[in-house]
């Protein structure tokens, strides 16, 4: 069974629409964990890496602290990623489950996560796959280009934009390759959610022969999303070029590289606004994210007797 492309475009705006409370409740719950954990990152030294690196001196307990740091930035922002994802699942697939928040932190949340962490070394590994030929075909061609040069300046020339040619191919296929592999694998979380069980390269099959209309619905999810996104951002550039006294440099410089030294610091009354914004656009932003999958998910499961029963019960 086929799905409508703009149907599972705009199912995260029926949700929105069907649960503004639930939607709200997500709001306040994404800005209080981006909140902790931005908090947690300045608590555990990652300021004192930030800060050490733009003024050129180094120690130990600030490498310490940047890596600290990073742990908790990845482990936490899968978790609240798993949180939220599950969420929006839940509301579309599972609607008796959780009504008031659609939140919960067990096994769902727990095998996505899982998810996240093997995918992530899935396209690491296809990234390096596919960037070392296009790395060795672009020596071989400097290499080639020099050999024949020696008698003149011009092979040189040639060569130098042979490999210019080559790398900005390499990298229009490599991110064509990029996009194929995560659009015909981008049902492995709604399935891992759904079958209650890790789903990782399964999704293959459900997607074959449906790239084009994925492709063309995660798409539109995201132009829908675009706008979304860049009001939030003008309206935090507003507020911090006003904090800042109308200093174009500082506000940008503010927003590119904040004062992470304290928690005090880095919650100052821009970002302050940000994070209330964020935070409330945030809800709007997951759920128009993750529905797609589960909306494409849901109409054709039944393609799958074995799922149907636990996907619509």
């Amino acid at each position: 069974m086929q799905f409508k492309v703009t149907e599972a475009a705009f199912e995260g705006f029926r949700l929105i629409r069907r649960e503004p409370r639930t939607i709200a409740i997500w709001a306040v719950f994404s800005l209080v964990a981006s909140a902790a954990l931005i908090s947690a990152m300045i608590a555990s030294g990652f300021g004192r890496f930030m800060s050490a690196s733009t003024k050129g001196t180094m120690a130990p307990e600030a490498l310490t602290g940047f890596f600290v740091g990073e742990l908790i930035a990845i482990g936490g922002g899968l978790l609240i990623a798993s949180i939220m994802g599950a969420a929006v699942y839940r509301a579309i697939l599972r609607p008796a489950e959780a009504p008031l928040t659609r939140l919960r932190l067990g096994g769902d949340e727990l095998r996505l996560m899982l998810l996240s962490v093997i995918m992530g070394v899935v396209f690491t590994g296809l990234l390096i796959a596919m960037v070392i030929p296009v790395a060795l075909l672009g020596v071989a061609i400097g290499v080639a280009g020099f050999m024949g040069g020696q008698g003149g300046a011009e092979p040189h020339v040639g060569a130098m934009a042979g490999i210019v040619l080559v790398v900005l191919l390499g990298y229009l296929l490599i991110f064509a390759g990029l996009v194929f592999f995560a659009v015909r694998l981008s049902l492995a979380g709604v399935m891992t959610f759904a079958e209650r069980r890790l789903r990782v390269f399964e999704s293959w099959r459900l997607t074959k022969g449906r790239f084009w209309r994925l492709l063309g619905c995660y798409g539109l999810a995201v132009v829908l999303m675009l706008p979304i996104y860049m009001v939030m951002m003008t309206l935090y550039f507003a507020v911090t070029f006003a904090f800042s006294g109308g200093d174009v440099g500082r506000a940008m410089g503010e927003i590119a590289q904040p004062d992470m030294t304290s928690v005090a610091a880095y919650f100052n009354p821009a970002r302050i606004v940000y994070f209330l914004l964020a935070g409330a656009i945030g809800g709007v932003l997951n759920a128009v994210m993750y529905a797609p999958a589960a909306a494409v998910y849901r109409e054709i499961a039944e393609m799958r007797p074995e799922n149907q029963a636990e996907v619509f019960s």
